[in-house]
């Protein structure tokens, strides 16, 4: 409850705009010029920051200059650009060529090329192409397109409350966007996705309808972007041609809304200039133009550098523009600045996104029309011909005899029918008269071929499916992961590409929102959800909820299982809920937090709140600016009242989860006396501990600083410990009992105690044996190792009697040589 009410005097001191005034009320300081606030049915108002507009203000930066600069340096411009964007036509007429045979090769217009002319020839076309794309587009809007939502959060440095709670708000919104808001994003992203591998390049489109007042998207195909021959990539290109046909009324209304300038034009009625793409394109559709009152006009939308001496902003220097052309009219209709109003470097703006397939030397990447383009022709022609070999054995096409004589030009035998023909004079056997021509079978080498081919030509973008299949069940998950990176080697490398475009136009979503969230909240439900311009000033904690190392939903089983597997080795280096949370979203599902106890998040409460929190089973917490002695004190007379804490309905829950919470408070306290000694005897900050030279220093302060500590806590503890013994004992005794064993449950108990008991004396046994065996095995060592030491006795003995023996010969033989000597 707050210590001021509105009615005190004193109250306004606190609401920053109200001052005091001399009779002691208040005043509102009012500013001239107040934001924009509009009213919510709900009572609550928006406040519309004029500074967060950006092109939606009421500045001339974002105006289209095409009224403001002459008229004829207007035509100049246009007229060089429409001879600019003939030569960047030309330059890509064998570019175009590619993709119109790319198209064709999938088969889906009838008019696929190769094969034989004659009368029945087979016109079937292999599917490698048409699969292929199928194939990807499928895998990629499943990795780039949950039902969920494109987007996740990413937080670069340090993780706080902030940054995290402002990435959510900007996921969800942005996800709601994608899935709800603009509900033509995924159908267009489809149509790219599925167009990518036979163009090579394809690109997405996004813009803010000031009519709709939300983003739009569009899928523009690659043979409607021009670039110069000598561009190397598309974002760094000299110029980007939009080559953009509308209807007279769509026009019209470009006019109204001011994108374009308002000038006499006359109504087109020529027929639009299909490209080669789009013609093949029109025939798989079904659908062709049919002269009607819409009217087609062609408008080029460019995206290039200007030098315009009459800018103020760019001051005749090289700038990026977006310059809109009418051919009909040749005039120019649009020109805008195409950088963001206060950046000196200018830099350009993107508002198209290229999606690349395989990137080659040039601006455009390559597609499948590149790659398999010759297989799949050669796939088509040998299944043609398999098929024409085979219509015509069995079809009748025989030699007949000239000079006999057939009733009718010809004959049609019909199943059990007789037809009796005319022979010549001297012919008694008809196959003298006719003669079925000798074609020869299918050929089985062809089918081999056949096979061969399509090997080949599905290799080359192939997934790992087939591989994957033939692995065995108890084959480790490395092996698995392996076989998977190995089997799609250029899919994953597409899909990292992919992964790429899709932040970029991520990107561009968050500066549209940046620029014209205000805008959108005087729609429908934006004016309900907590987001804010400025929550859109830095966009790096958003990126596309796509892996770009993980293309498939067997390669993240395989990590989920691998880490499941780490995860019983290791447990406690694990969050299991997360881990678990992670493989059931895998597995979809449904409804997982149901499944999964939540987590509660640390709320700072008062003392009382935390015990009726702790008396519901849920957690509580403690906080370090905290008065830890009067909330151990608040628990204690709690937890220890027989109406309260120490109801034996309470206690079962509020006594565990009470114990933590004092412990958290005891430590807490322990800390800040502590840091309080520390601080106040030397000194020293013990927050920045790490950060210190003098650790040494330090440590031995802290040794002196918890004698104090010891002191304090015995006399501060005194009547606290003997209340926790207390609270442990009553946790034991209300703890609820097992409940007893039934029938069964009994038998089996006895079983396992008697099976128990029964290894007991086993194990004994078995160690008696063991020991006896020891002891045999010491004393039979013993044995040995004494008849070994009596041994070298007696050898020492025998070879001591050899020695003497031969010391008295020899002595003998001196005194005899020595008598002998005496002698003579």
């Amino acid at each position: 409850m707050p210590t001021q009410m509105p009615n005190d005097p004193n109250f306004g001191r606190f609401i920053q705009g109200l001052t005091e005034t001399p009779d002691g009320g208040a005043e509102v300081e009012i500013n001239e010029e107040l934001p924009e606030v509009e009213e919510q049915a709900d009572g609550s108002a928006i406040v519309y920051d004029k500074d967060m507009e950006g092109p939606t203000g009421e500045g001339e930066f974002y105006n289209n200059l095409a009224d403001e600069i002459h008229v004829g340096d207007m035509s100049r411009i246009a007229l060089r650009y429409l001879e600019l964007i003939d030569q960047d036509k030309d330059a890509r007429k064998k570019r175009d060529k590619q993709y119109e045979e790319g198209i064709r090769r999938t088969g889906l217009g009838d008019d696929a090329p190769g094969g034989a002319n004659f009368m029945g020839a087979s016109r079937v076309v292999h599917p490698v192409m048409a699969e292929a794309c199928v194939d990807f587009a499928a895998s990629a809007i499943k990795e780039l397109f949950p039902p969920d939502g494109p987007v996740r959060t990413k937080i670069l440095g340090d993780v706080t409350e902030e940054k995290t709670e402002r990435a959510e708000r900007k996921v969800e919104f942005m996800n709601w966007q994608l899935t709800e808001q603009i509900e033509e994003y995924r159908d267009e992203q489809e149509q790219l996705l599925t167009q990518l591998p036979l163009g090579g390049s394809q690109y997405m489109k996004m813009w803010y309808d000031d009519k709709k007042r939300r983003p739009c998207a569009e899928f523009v195909p690659i043979d409607n972007i021009l670039l110069p021959f000598a561009a190397a990539n598309f974002y760094t290109a000299q110029r980007v041609t939009e080559v953009d046909d509308i209807t007279d009324w769509e026009f019209k209304q470009r006019v109204t809304r001011g994108l374009y300038r308002d000038t006499d034009y006359i109504r087109a009625t020529m027929e639009p200039t299909e490209t080669a793409a789009e013609k093949a394109s029109n025939k798989i559709e079904g659908r062709s133009y049919v002269d009607s009152d819409d009217g087609l006009r062609r408008v080029f939308h460019i995206y290039t550098w200007l030098e315009l001496e009459d800018d103020q902003y760019s001051q005749g220097e090289s700038a990026p523009y977006i310059l809109m052309i009418d051919q009909t009219e040749s005039k120019v209709v649009g020109l805008y600045r195409n950088w963001e109003e206060g950046d000196e470097t200018m830099t350009k703006l993107d508002w198209m996104v290229e999606f690349k397939f395989i990137p080659w030397r040039g601006a455009y990447a390559i597609g499948l029309p590149h790659l398999i383009g010759g297989l799949s022709a050669a796939l088509t022609g040998a299944l043609r011909a398999l098929l024409d070999t085979a219509n015509v054995n069995n079809s009748l096409t025989a030699l007949k005899l000239k000079g006999a004589k057939v009733s009718g030009q010809s004959q049609q035998i019909e199943i059990t029918q007789v037809t009796e023909i005319e022979a010549g004079p001297g012919v008694d056997d008809i196959r003298k008269v006719a003669m079925p021509m000798p074609f020869n079978p299918p050929s089985p080498v062809l089918f081999q071929l056949l096979g061969w081919l399509n090997d080949a030509a599905k290799g080359v973008v192939s997934t790992s499916e087939e591989k994957i299949a033939d692995i065995n069940q108890n084959a480790p998950v490395g092996t698995t992961q392996a076989l998977i990176e190995q089997g799609a080697k250029v899919f994953s490398s597409i899909h990292a590409r992919v992964h790429d475009s899709q932040r970029r136009v991520l990107m561009i979503l968050g500066r549209i929102n940046r620029w014209y969230l205000p805008e959108m909240r005087r729609g429908d439900i934006v004016s309900e959800l907590l987001i804010s311009p400025e929550d859109f000033k830095r966009n790096t904690d958003i990126v596309p909820v796509s892996d770009p190392h993980i293309f498939s939903e067997t390669q993240r089983m395989a990590q989920n299982q691998a880490v499941m597997a780490l995860m019983g080795q290791f447990p406690a280096s694990f969050d299991v809920n997360a881990v678990l949370t992670r493989v059931l979203k895998q597995m979809k599902v449904p409804n997982i937090t149901e499944l999964m106890p939540n987590t509660a998040k640390p709320v700072e409460m008062d003392a009382a709140d935390e015990n009726m929190s702790m008396a519901l089973g849920k957690l509580a917490f403690a906080y370090p600016r905290q008065d830890h002695l009067s909330h151990i004190q608040a628990h204690l007379n709690f937890l220890l009242d027989p109406a309260l804490g120490g109801n034996k309905l309470v206690a079962q829950k509020a006594i565990p989860s009470g114990l933590e919470h004092l412990k958290q408070h005891m430590m807490l306290w322990y800390t800040n006396q502590m840091k309080q000694y520390v601080k106040g005897g030397a000194q020293i900050n013990l927050d920045k501990y790490a950060e210190s030279k003098f650790v040494d220093k330090i440590d031995q302060a802290v040794a002196l600083a918890s004698d104090h500590v010891k002191m304090d806590t015995a006399q501060v503890f005194a009547q606290v410990l003997p209340a926790l013994e207390q609270l442990g004992q009553m946790m034991q005794q209300f703890a609820p009992a097992p409940p007893p064993p039934d029938g069964d449950a009994q038998a089996v108990l006895q079983a396992s105690l008697a099976e128990t008991e029964r290894r007991k004396l086993r194990d004994e046994q078995d160690l008696k044996i063991k020991q006896r065996d020891q002891e045999i095995k010491v004393a039979m060592n013993a044995e040995n190792n004494l008849t070994k030491e009596r041994m070298k006795s007696a050898d020492l003995s025998v070879e001591e009697v050899r020695l003497q023996k031969e010391q008295s010969e020899t002595a003998v033989q001196l005194n005899e040589q020595t008598q002998r000597n005496l002698g003579g």
